[in-house]
């Protein structure tokens, strides 16, 4: 079974309630006839485009509300609720579900960490009559020169003339505002401004869209503020405030966003699953084959794995906001490249027909193409792992106290909706422990059967790194890390992800699918397998059983994550 039989406050069951209403609206992605079927979807990225249908159908849904907070008249509470909400579209197509949403809440959460009430009213206006915003955030030193940019902006009366320009930018065109980290007198600052969709956004010059591999929908170009009337742009928080304001935001955007793209994984492994299912039993693909079915059960406990660190990484920021940072640049670095891992196994079982455009299964191919593009922007890999490497050079100097487990159980819990609201700006405080690795030796203790050797390989692996650290810590002044700390970053970020994956489980509801303990044992595995491949094997009794579940959701029509959410049926 995969209901969860605990109750849930009202907020939850709001939340699922929207879910539950999208996925219906957009109905069966499987069926030809649908008019918002993956047939309808392939179509629109053939043609570089959103699908307009799908467009009209977020209208109508008010999908914007999700963005906006419940005090201005919206429906943001919880990162991990909106996350899950965003899965929905990012099930159908990463580009409609970047284009139309997590672009504009790129945008928005500058809004509502920094501008004054006047800017949150205007922008909570302008998103729910279904605005759209757009956003050029600083790119850190570690970050891609494909986004790199330098916009000034000089004062001029009521606010700030803005000059330069914004190489690539997703849905600047469309944009009715713009939020802007600019050069300014008082060093980096960050405004918010008209978009050349705003009447007095007409002096922005569009520059030549870039052609991209993956979200083919998405308009990428970029906008030149060099005409005769360049637009006047507001301050958002203080003048030279902008890269302060920029590492408060990254903890709010770098986990909502992976989280969501789980939905393309989702719908990949799904239709791996169906190619499978249709194959003669002598076929090396079919379901009688060994391999594709190691390949299924990886691939299904590798979503959940990466669920259990989104929900964690999201939650942080209202729970432990000062850990929060750390927690999202996990995720950031993290998810993409299991991700990518996953989908380069599922490829091995469609063979051939993973490289379809066309046909049942071309939704794969697509979906192959998005998933990477989704890792890009600002605060990408590069500056998550720098991030990481801060924080293995500091943890031998972090409290090493234990935590009982009352204390995160919110950030466990994928059901609780009792969550503090969020203290953006105490993310930026110095955090005086590891919360993660702290939880991971307590919960290793409750961790018997079928999970005791893939948590015992963590206790280890801990160890192994808090002797690498205390090493790093004792190198010479002076002396870089070097790319020893980068190893060690890697494996911080894995046992964060097994301390993740522990947690959830011991904190686990008490019926249903996650109250047994097959799914954690697989999970821990596959996370244990990439710190020392020979340390552990996966267990056949749990295999088995995570391969049962994956067919049940399959007929069930029913996802991959933590959550089993009904999908949209015809």
């Amino acid at each position: 079974m995969t209901t969860v039989v605990d109750p849930v406050d009202s907020s939850e069951v709001a939340v699922q309630e929207r879910i539950a209403r999208l996925e219906h609206e957009f109905g069966d992605i499987d069926d030809p006839g649908n008019p918002l079927g993956a047939q309808q979807f392939l179509a629109a990225d053939e043609g570089q485009r959103l699908l307009p249908a799908a467009e009209r159908l977020l209208d109508a849904f008010g999908l914007n509300a999700e963005f906006v907070p419940a005090g201005l008249g919206g429906r943001l509470g919880r990162l991990d609720a909106l996350a899950r909400v965003l899965r929905v579209v990012f099930r159908r197509d990463a580009a409609l579900g970047l284009g139309y949403g997590l672009t504009s809440y790129l945008a928005a959460v500058a809004v509502w960490t920094a501008g004054t009430p006047d800017q949150r009213r205007e922008t909570a206006g302008l998103l729910l009559a279904h605005g759209r915003m757009a956003c050029a955030y600083p790119e850190p030193p570690q970050g891609n020169d494909f986004l790199r940019n330098r916009l000034t902006a000089l004062p001029d009366g009521a606010g700030y003339r803005i000059g330069g320009r914004k190489e690539a930018l997703n849905n600047g065109a469309r944009a009715g505002a713009l939020v802007l980290f600019a050069d300014t007198p008082d060093g980096l600052s960050a405004l918010l401004a008209p978009g050349p969709a705003h009447p007095d956004g007409a002096g922005i010059r569009l520059l030549p869209r870039h052609p991209t591999t993956g979200v083919r929908g998405c308009a990428v170009q970029g906008l030149a503020f060099d005409g005769p009337r360049p637009p006047t742009g507001r301050l958002l928080g203080p003048a030279g405030g902008g890269t302060r304001l920029a590492e408060h935001v990254f903890p709010l955007t770098r986990s909502a966003g992976l989280s969501m793209a789980l939905g393309c994984a989702d719908t990949a492994l799904r239709t791996t699953t169906a190619f499978a299912r249709s194959r003669r039993q002598r076929s090396p693909a079919s379901l009688h084959s060994s391999r594709t079915r190691t390949a299924l059960v990886n691939a299904f406990a590798d979503l959940l794995v990466c669920d259990c660190l989104s929900l964690v990484a999201t939650r942080a920021a209202h729970v432990l906001p000062r850990e929060s940072r750390t927690l999202g640049a996990v995720a950031k670095y993290l998810l993409p490249m299991v991700l990518t891992e996953t989908m380069d196994d599922l490829s091995i079982v469609l063979g051939s027909e993973a490289y379809a455009t066309s046909g049942g299964y071309a939704i794969f191919q697509k979906t192959a193409r998005d998933l990477p593009m989704l890792g890009l922007g600002s605060a990408g890999a590069s500056a998550s792992r720098a991030v990481l490497v801060a924080q293995v050079l500091r943890l031998p100097g972090l409290g090493t106290a234990r935590d009982d487990g009352a204390g995160l159980a919110r950030l466990f819990r994928p059901f609780d909706a009792g969550l503090p609201p969020c203290e953006v700006w105490e993310n930026g405080l110095p955090a005086d422990r590891d919360s993660l690795l702290g939880s991971l030796e307590e919960s290793v203790r409750h961790a018997d059967g079928p999970l005791a050797p893939a948590a015992g390989v963590l206790v280890e692996q801990l160890a192994v790194l808090r002797e690498g650290c205390a090493g790093l810590a004792a190198r010479p002044a002076g002396q870089p890390p070097g790319p020893r700390a980068f190893a060690l970053a890697d494996r911080y970020a894995l046992l964060v992800a097994g301390a993740a994956c522990l947690g959830v489980w011991r904190h686990r509801p008490s019926g249903g699918f996650l109250a047994g303990p097959d799914w954690a044992a697989t999970a821990l595995t596959r996370v244990a397998g990439r710190l020392d491949r020979a340390a552990v094997r996966m267990p056949e009794a749990s295999a088995d059983h995570l391969l049962a579940e994956l067919l049940h959701r399959f007929d069930d029509a029913r996802s991959y994550d933590l959550y089993a959410t009904a999908l949209g049926r015809s």
